[in-house]
């Protein structure tokens, strides 16, 4: 496991109705949240529309440092979800910021990575270089799809010379066409197996890629939403944002079950057409429909059971992890028992 920038434990997190202000921002993640490659994911529209229409900030927070906020803010302007650079942040900018507030104007840095993260660094007023002989002060590494064995043997060089190593992110592995492919973290991994060194991240899961983003907008209650538990999810936790895991993409409502404290989130949702309703719910400091805090659930011999009226409500979810969290933190065992996978809106 590589270091996190400004890397803390998770805080514990109020009763959502007791944090004494409305959400005022949302931050999301890309896939699986937002949209799978180029298609949209059902729902994501009309849910951050809502929140254009309510004059709720959002801004995405995206580890994938290849492409640029202009880039990523085209993509999702394509999808009928209206956005400008402004309202994007890359693990690219956050690392550039980073690197030029410990090294200065001019300082230069050893590039390992592609177009997204060198006009990152450039805008930040960095020099960046290939060469290890022009005396790098620091190496910034970001996925490069088109990487070589002789970059490789050179980023090795370059991290045994002793100077730092900062990386964008961690994530190990992308979705391609056809099958899961290598992302920044295998690279991370192999070359720090050939090093013995380590890098400091700055992307998913460390929070200050979530405390990046909400200080642009100056949000008091932000709200971080994401597919992943491992980056989305604990990234938030740790800045002490309240979470939504959206069940379009990666992990589900068991993964969600067998999560460690700081993996857990605030609330579930189907997709992101339920976010007026969590919004509104919120707004109002009361709960959707009355269901927080109802006896739809039950631990019975060490498995959970969901009353059959239950089942669609995110609420009841909410409420039967809750209440299975708290007996495992007692050190019980609970097995998802009739609690379903995902839900639907």
């Amino acid at each position: 496991m590589t270091p996190a920038a400004n890397a803390a434990a998770p805080v514990d997190r109020r009763a959502p109705e007791e944090s004494g202000a409305p959400i005022d921002c949302v931050l999301f993640d890309l896939d699986g949240v937002v949209y799978h490659g180029p298609e949209p994911i059902s729902g994501a529209a009309e849910g951050i529309n809502f929140l254009h229409d309510q004059s709720i900030p959002v801004n995405y927070v995206t580890n994938n440092a290849t492409r640029t906020a202009e880039v990523v803010a085209e993509h999702i302007s394509t999808l009928g979800i209206r956005t400008t650079p402004a309202e994007v942040t890359t693990s690219a900018q956050v690392l550039a910021g980073r690197l030029a507030e410990r090294f200065g104007d001019g300082a230069r840095i050893y590039l390992v990575g592609t177009t997204g993260l060198a006009r990152a660094l450039e805008s930040e007023g960095l020099t960046l270089t290939r060469n290890l002989d022009d005396g790098p002060v620091a190496i910034a590494q970001g996925l490069d799809p088109n990487i070589t064995y002789e970059t490789i043997v050179r980023a090795c060089e370059a991290i045994t010379s002793g100077i730092e190593w900062w990386a964008t992110n961690p994530d190990y592995s992308m979705v391609g066409p056809r099958s899961r492919v290598p992302g920044n973290g295998a690279f991370i991994d192999m070359l720090s197996k050939l090093t013995g060194a380590q890098p400091t991240v700055v992307g998913k899961p460390s929070p200050h890629m979530m405390e990046f983003a909400a200080r642009r907008i100056g949000a008091r209650r932000p709200l971080m939403v994401g597919d992943r538990l491992d980056t989305d999810i604990e990234g938030g936790n740790s800045a002490g944002f309240e979470t939504v895991l959206v069940l379009t993409g990666v992990h589900d409502i068991h993964d969600a079950l067998r999560a460690s404290p700081g993996l857990r989130p605030t609330y579930i949702l189907p997709s992101l057409r339920g976010l007026p309703k969590l919004i509104d719910a919120e707004d109002t400091h009361g709960t959707a429909d009355g269901e927080h805090g109802s006896a739809g659930a039950r631990i019975v011999d060490g498995e959970l059971h969901l009353d059959d009226s239950a089942h669609l409500g995110a609420a009841i979810v909410e409420d039967a992890l809750r209440l299975a969290w708290e007996a495992m933190d007692r050190g019980e065992d609970v097995a998802p028992g009739n609690l379903p996978r995902r839900i639907h809106d």
